[in-house]
């Protein structure tokens, strides 16, 4: 019995001893880290965590406190962060805890130390004057990678660069070949929506835009407008929605199991069309065949790229290439749709501009002003890529946002996660004036935004390569809609046309994309 006694005592003391341990080590690195941010500059407000081991605010109803001494990560606030994000609230919560000074806050998350800005001049420092400073990080391409494997989009470094060198010369010309492909997919779109029927918008364009891209750089249709089955497209949104969670907890999050299955789904898919895939498959040299055998795909493999790296490559046109340019013609069509004024107007430059019956040419489409100030204002009010994260790879700083006049710089401790608020930026008020929440094309007529308060496609050395294929395939797309149909209607479930009602919510799946189904009604042109 004094045996077992001392071995419990022993045990205890152990404890106790390991238990100090821990606790030197927890304060000598909350210390070193105090002293590291000392030198580099001031600290973000931080956004007020009232759970247990959260800093409690002085004003419970404030949003954003300054940063007190010993600030553990409050539960509450990745609680909160999940809520909003899965209750399709979490572009509106932002813009609240962003209603300070500086633009800028931080939140502590489980020990995961996040930054939160809508700053232009923070945006910029990340994205390109301190650019060596900021990467994808560990913990991101970890929790990615079974969808976007060791692509452009979840990658640092030379990785990065050498995925960029691969990619740069089939992403960045739009081909003579191009406008027909896209007609091609485009004849079957129009098809699929003149039944008089609604249909839900995401689904028919980004099905459109699939099979557009699929077919441009890999020489063959992905078909899904012509099939009900969708297992690649449902594989892909499974993970978006998966892994969107997983990164607001950083590195915990690459602890979380990935998607097996949808990856499977996803692998399989490209495997298949690498396998297919045969520079001579037509010997008698067609002018299809001609094309098939110019594509990305065909390129890469007669160059002998590793099929680990053709995929990588492929991963990176089918998430770049499709969900953006689909995100955007589905909320401007949404947009026309509740601006019936805008469109009749739309229509009728297309009649001036090239008429209801012939195709429309590169020139035709970049002379209708109103089409391109169209496209300009659903990427500024909808931009698909609304949040972008970044990790700070070594310790540095951002430019403004600290203080109490959030004017001064704000130290970055390496390991830190910063998020880009770009629909934040580009909807604030006192950047675009009192209607940056309202869809008005027409303010492009007067108004020049500056370089980093509108960047749909990024800027700095990440900037979209893809970028003037996808304006073409927006461009184009719209056009050809309303050359087919008079009108377009957005309606309820009773199938009856919607007038006003309540703005959509956002939801955010890597992407910002409407968060209920934008069902469209479109009605044919009497000819």
């Amino acid at each position: 019995m004094l045996a077992l006694h001392s071995l419990v005592d022993r045990a205890f003391r152990l404890f106790y001893v390991l238990a100090a341990v821990i606790i030197v080590l927890c304060l000598s690195r909350w210390n070193s880290q105090r002293k590291r941010l000392r030198k580099l500059g001031s600290k973000a407000p931080a956004v007020a965590s009232r759970a247990p081991l959260g800093t409690a605010a002085k004003n419970p109803a404030s949003h954003v406190q300054k940063l007190r001494k010993l600030h553990f990560a409050g539960i509450d606030l990745l609680v909160t962060a999940i809520n909003k994000l899965v209750n399709n609230d979490f572009f509106a919560w932002s813009r609240e805890i962003l209603d300070n000074p500086g633009r800028t806050v931080s939140l502590n998350m489980l020990g995961v130390n996040v930054l939160v800005t809508d700053e232009p001049e923070n945006t910029k420092a990340v994205l390109s004057t301190k650019f060596a400073d900021f990467g994808k990080g560990e913990a991101f391409h970890k929790i990615w990678r079974d969808l976007m494997l060791d692509s452009i989009f979840a990658t640092d470094g030379a990785l990065w660069h050498s995925n960029k060198d691969l990619l740069r010369d089939h992403t960045a010309k739009i081909r003579r070949t191009d406008y027909a492909v896209i007609e091609r997919h485009i004849a079957i779109l129009i098809r699929n929506l003149s039944d008089n029927q609604p249909h839900e918008g995401l689904d028919q364009i980004d099905r459109f835009v699939l099979d557009t891209v699929s077919d441009t750089f890999f020489g063959e249709s992905a078909g899904t407008l012509s099939t009900e089955l969708q297992p690649l497209r449902d594989a892909v949104e499974e993970m978006y929605i998966w892994n969107t969670q997983r990164i607001l907890v950083g590195k915990l999050g690459a602890l979380l199991p990935g998607n097996a299955k949808a990856s499977g789904v996803v692998d399989k898919y490209l495997e298949r069309v690498i396998d297919k895939a045969n520079p001579a498959r037509d010997p008698e040299k067609s002018d299809e065949s001609i094309r098939q055998n110019s594509t990305m795909l065909s390129s890469l493999m007669n160059q002998n790229v590793s099929t680990k790296r053709i995929k990588d490559s492929m991963m990176a046109i089918l998430l770049g290439g499709k969900d953006p340019t689909s995100i955007t013609i589905v909320w401007a069509l949404y947009e026309l749709a509740r601006h019936p004024q805008i469109l009749e107007q739309l229509r009728k430059d297309i009649a001036s501009s090239v008429g209801f019956s012939e195709l429309p040419t590169a020139a035709q489409l970049k002379s209708m002003s109103l089409l391109q100030n169209i496209i300009k204002e659903t990427l500024r009010l909808h931009v698909p890529l609304g949040f972008n994260i970044r990790t700070a790879l070594n310790d540095t700083i951002l430019p403004t946002g600290g203080g109490p006049a959030g004017k001064d710089r704000i130290g970055i401790l390496k390991g830190t996660h910063v998020v880009l608020s770009y629909i934040g930026t580009q909807r604030r008020h006192d950047l675009v004036g009192p209607t940056a929440d309202d869809f008005v094309p027409f303010r492009w007529e007067t108004w020049t935004p500056k370089l980093w308060e509108f960047f749909p496609f990024n800027h700095g050395p990440r900037i979209c390569l893809g970028r003037n294929v996808a304006w073409m395939q927006m461009e184009y797309t719209i056009c050809r809609l309303f050359q087919a149909f008079s009108d377009v209607e957005l309606v309820g479930e009773d199938g009856n046309r919607i007038i006003g009602g309540e703005e959509m919510k956002i939801k955010i799946a890597l992407n910002t994309k409407p968060a209920e189904p934008v069902m469209l009604k479109f009605n044919k042109r009497e000819t």
